[in-house]
């Protein structure tokens, strides 16, 4: 960076001292044209009034006042037969004939350079007729040397002063660099030293530049939200680990017991039904976060298929009719809508979940409600209310995270592994459906909306396929 900023600070300038020299030598030599051309004029006007012949003296008088308004000037002025009438000291301008093309010069009233004798001279050249018809010629010529000298001190001093500005800038981009660099390798240095230990640390932001305040933001929500993945994935692994020890430690258990005495075969046999349901329990547990895992991949494929929700219900309230009848619960359905696009056998699941949910929750003698409603040509609500227990504002959030329960303690008592929510919501999530919980003392609600159509769900697996 230092390296580039000096750079084009240098074709910058370099433009800049470029311009300003040949600016200055273009109106030096305009200057000089100027001059010469003037004092043409000015010698011709004497020459009209004074006849060279019969007025020599104060011809010669007139143009030596004109001269001496000029310095470095050279003149010479002759007649037709190279008579010289007036010719001021120094080189002998006359030289110049063999040199330069005076026609041209004349002619077009240009000017020419003429080196000599290590000097350098722009000359410019006139004819003139008097009054009496007579030609003369006028030669003038004006010194250089001072220019030149000028202009090669203001090249150099322009050269010079490009040197020092490229490493004045030089100096001043690694300063400036280093300056800005400085709070960045502070933050970098705090960057490195968070670790997995310290993810709930955060960068105080009233410690930076306000330049840098947007960034540190941005890394502390980084950090807030790497923490709250850390956290969850270590107490899932907890959580998982326990799921997977209750069942082994009761396998175990159950094994050393019935290895310690001898048994009968009836015995034996009721001993292995107790494992078997164990092996369940370990399968479904196993199954279920396979499910969930695939739905962190984002790599649940619904198999559409148009799906009547009524019907789903009904069938489903007949699965849990003698489940409901052992606490005298009601299952009661309202509503209608029409045909949906997903997957039967995953929203089955989730209808599933959330009935055994409702049931479970429901005290003795109470009423299960799912309100199925069309609310528009696009969409379907279907909300499952069951009375019970109101939930804490505080626990409603979390109740779809893995194995999250109200009641902390790890022990299940004989109930799930506390994922069937997790699963309800990754189902609904795969057909681009929301899923919301309330609760108050009238009830709980769960609300599902759903997409009826598919077809953007559908393209997407077929391409993926």
């Amino acid at each position: 960076m230092p390296l580039i900023v000096c750079f084009f600070t240098c074709i910058l300038l370099y433009g800049l001292s470029h311009f300003i020299e040949r600016s200055f030598e273009k109106y030096s030599v305009a200057q000089n044209i100027a001059e010469l051309h003037s004092v043409i004029e000015s010698i011709e006007r004497e020459i009209s009034y004074y006849d060279p012949q019969e007025d020599r003296e104060n011809l010669i008088q007139n143009i030596l006042l004109i001269l001496a308004s000029h310095n470095r000037l050279l003149v010479c002025i002759v007649d037709e037969q190279n008579n010289i009438l007036y010719k001021t000291r120094g080189p002998n301008l006359l030289l110049t004939r063999n040199k330069l093309n005076y026609h041209s010069i004349i002619s077009k009233q240009k000017t020419a350079i003429w080196n000599y004798n290590h000097h350098s001279y722009r000359v410019a050249a006139s004819d003139f007729l008097t009054l009496k018809g007579k030609k003369y010629t006028t030669f003038i010529a004006i010194e250089r040397d001072y220019q030149i000298e000028f202009i090669n001190r203001l090249h150099d001093g322009l050269i010079l002063l490009i040197f020092i500005a490229c490493l004045l800038t030089l100096f001043g981009t690694l300063l400036t660099i280093y300056i800005t660099q400085k709070p960045i390798n502070r933050l970098i240095k705090i960057i490195e030293s968070v670790n997995s230990k310290s993810l709930n640390y955060r960068i105080p932001i009233n410690t930076v530049p306000v330049k840098y305040i947007s960034l540190i933001k941005a890394f502390n929500n980084m950090l807030s939200r790497m923490e709250f993945v850390f956290q969850r994935q270590s107490n899932f692994t907890a959580d998982i680990a326990h799921e997977m020890r209750t069942p082994i430690t009761n396998l175990t258990t159950q094994t050393q017991i019935a290895l310690n005495n001898a048994r009968t075969t009836s015995e034996y046999k009721e001993v292995l039904y107790s494992h078997l349901e164990e092996f369940e329990r370990l399968s479904q547990t196993i199954t279920d976060m396979l499910f969930l895992a695939h739905a962190d991949n984002k790599l649940l494929k619904p198999e559409l298929s148009d799906i009547d929700i009524v019907k789903m219900f009904t069938a489903m309230f007949d699965y849990f009719e003698f489940i409901a009848e052992e606490k005298n619960i009601k299952l009661e359905l309202k509503g209608h809508c029409h045909l949906m696009q997903g997957d039967k056998l995953m929203i089955n699941r989730a209808i599933g979940n959330l009935l055994s949910n409702a049931i479970e929750h429901t005290p003795i003698d109470g009423t299960i409600t799912v309100n199925v409603n069309q609310i528009n040509q696009k969409t379907i609500k279907i909300v499952i209310a069951n009375p019970g227990k109101e939930i804490n504002k505080k626990h409603l959030p979390h109740l779809f995270d893995r194995f999250y329960r109200i009641d902390e303690s790890r022990h299940r008592n004989g109930q799930g592994a506390g994922i069937g929510l997790a699963i309800v919501k990754s189902i609904v999530e795969a057909h681009n459906g929301t899923i919301t919980v309330e609760s108050d003392k009238a009830s709980t609600r769960f609300t599902m909306i759903f997409p009826i159509s598919q077809i953007k769900i559908s393209k997407f697996y077929q391409t993926k396929k």
